[in-house]
Parts: C-alpha cells; sequence; structure tokens
C-alpha cells in the first residue's frame, strides 16, 4: 500500500481493534498491533461522534474502557469531522449515531472504505444501501484479513485474532471462516 486509502470507521471498529492489545489474558492473541496497523496503513477518518463514543467508553473500569483508552492515546492519527449541521437527514434504520454520520462522511469524503462491526445484523445490508459506492464496505474481520494479504500483520497474528474475535466478541463463526479461506489460505 503505497498511497494511504482513505477510511472511515465506526467506533467498535476502533475499540475491537483496541482490544487485544491491552486484553492480558492468555486466549487474547499477541505479536501484533492491528488498531496500530490500521492507523498506519490507512488515513483514517470518524465523525466527532465516534470520538464521543470512544470517550464515553473510556469512563468504566474493564477491558472495553482499556480499549477506548489506548484509542484515546492514538487519536493525533485519526482525522475528526463536526458533522452534526452538515448531514442533511440522519439515517434512522437503528444505525447509531456514529455509524449514521459515518455513513455520511463516507460519502462526502467519497472514501475508499467504511469499516463497520454491524456484519451480523440487518444494519450491514442499510449500510449498504446507503453507501454511494457499495464496495467501499468493509467489516473488521475483513480489513484484518486485508491487513494480512498486504503483509501488514503476520497471518498467522490474523489468524489467532480472528479465533478471538469469535470466542470473545461472537463474531460469526461461518462468516469468518469464509475470510479466511479468501484471504488467508491461499
Amino acid at each position: 500500500m503505497s498511497e494511504r486509502a482513505v477510511a472511515v470507521v465506526d467506533t467498535n471498529v476502533l475499540l475491537n481493534l483496541a482490544t487485544p492489545v491491552i486484553d492480558g489474558r492468555p486466549k487474547a492473541p499477541s505479536g501484533g498491533d492491528p488498531l496500530k496497523a490500521l492507523l498506519t496503513a490507512y488515513d483514517i477518518h470518524i465523525p466527532a461522534s465516534v470520538l464521543g463514543e470512544v470517550t464515553d467508553a473510556a469512563e468504566d473500569d474493564d477491558l472495553l474502557a482499556g480499549a477506548a483508552d489506548l484509542v484515546l492515546q492514538a487519536a493525533h492519527h485519526i482525522t475528526s469531522h463536526d458533522v452534526d449541521d452538515r448531514a442533511d437527514e440522519p439515517l434512522d434504520y437503528g444505525l447509531d449515531q456514529g455509524e449514521a454520520e459515518g455513513v455520511w462522511l463516507a460519502n462526502e469524503l467519497e472514501a475508499d472504505l467504511f469499516i463497520t462491526d454491524e456484519f451480523n445484523t440487518t444494519n450491514y445490508l442499510f449500510i449498504n444501501l446507503a453507501l454511494d459506492d457499495r464496495n467501499t464496505l468493509f467489516t473488521t474481520p475483513h480489513i484484518l484479513c486485508t491487513l494480512a494479504t498486504h503483509e501488514i500483520l503476520p497471518v498467522e497474528y490474523i489468524d489467532a485474532a480472528l479465533s478471538y474475535y469469535v470466542e470473545t466478541k461472537g463474531w460469526d463463526a461461518q462468516y469468518v471462516a469464509q475470510l479466511r479461506q479468501h484471504h488467508l489460505e491461499r
């Protein structure tokens, strides 16, 4: 990846990518930092509401709060946009504010990617319909596989990370298996 592609990401993407970095449990993968990899491989943009959601998540005293703290420490690598007054009509399909504004921002920036964790819900379909370019929609497991494909993170780490997320986050095992087969077993 010579020129960094523009990616708009949702709150859960950032938090999920930061989680294994701060998770000290034995089941957490080691040997990689998916949040740092994303931030260095892509030009990351978010609506300001996403940063607000991350800040809110940091107020607790749990694994999610630790992940939020890590994201906030790396916030200087993320471009935040105030889109409150610019979005014509908010998307209402059950999307939260960060997701809806992220779709609007991805369209406004003509982003190369919009990355979401909404792949286990019907919201994925609504996001797909709302994006001007349907090819920009990526999921967190898909972007992880892309980081391995481009040799930004080792395939072994991504394989372990995908298993971790299936076990700890309830990611769809069949979807993850298809991504593994398509991207990691070549």
